[in-house]
């Protein structure tokens, strides 16, 4: 995990892959570090960066930089790096999937301590629309969410063909979940999940590695 400073962020990259069958771990970890040293650190507009993993061993690259612009810098500047391409070459290609999240919040920072992202995506029922959707999530937040020590930070990612993301950071794994399963009881959060059309949904949990 690397802090590079504590600018507003404005975009979260969120990779997910799983690594091929000869890699361990501790390998994996260790490029990981190496690829923030030699590599992350050079490159201007990017915020925080850290690695984790899902209960089924997959793991998620996960980035948050002040545009989109510094992102594909990035990008750019990956192609040459050696230990870029040290971390690349322990994935499995096949099961790389990139999402770009739009924050959808004004000075969005990074919350300074979390061991645990909720990432679900989703799309909305056609009769649902963003406008309907941002103070549906904001009242999930400010009358559910932040009754609680465990959430650390929340948004919402605005992704390509009108799908959504909804982030949360929280202290711990278990705690965050339990937070989840709440959702059906508490009536902010009920007024939220019916406007999402369930079938689109996907929802995971992923605990903080490096």
């Amino acid at each position: 995990m690397i802090r590079l400073n504590n600018s507003n962020v404005a975009v979260m990259e969120f990779t997910t892959f799983e690594v091929k069958s000869s890699v361990t771990v501790n390998q994996l970890i260790e490029a990981v570090l190496n690829f923030e040293s030699n590599f992350l650190k050079q490159q201007k507009g990017i915020v925080f960066h850290c690695l984790v993993r899902n209960i089924e061993g997959k793991f998620a690259n996960v980035l948050f930089a002040e545009n989109m612009g510094a992102l594909k810098q990035l990008e750019k500047s990956a192609e040459s790096n050696e230990s870029v391409n040290l971390f690349f070459d322990m994935v499995e290609s096949s099961s790389v999937q990139v999402n770009f999240n739009k924050i959808n919040e004004k000075n969005f920072k990074v919350p300074e301590s979390f061991s645990c992202v909720e990432y679900g995506v989703f799309k909305l029922k056609e009769t649902e629309k963003l406008d309907s959707l941002l103070p549906a999530l904001e009242a999930v937040k400010n009358n559910y969410l932040n009754n609680f020590n465990n959430t650390k930070g929340h948004f919402v990612g605005i992704l390509p063909n009108d799908t959504y993301a909804e982030v949360v950071f929280g202290e711990t794994l278990g705690q965050t979940k339990q937070l989840c399963s709440g959702y059906f009881e508490n009536q902010f959060c009920k007024a939220f999940l019916e406007k999402i059309e369930e079938s689109t949904t996907q929802l995971d949990f992923w605990y903080l590695i490096a």
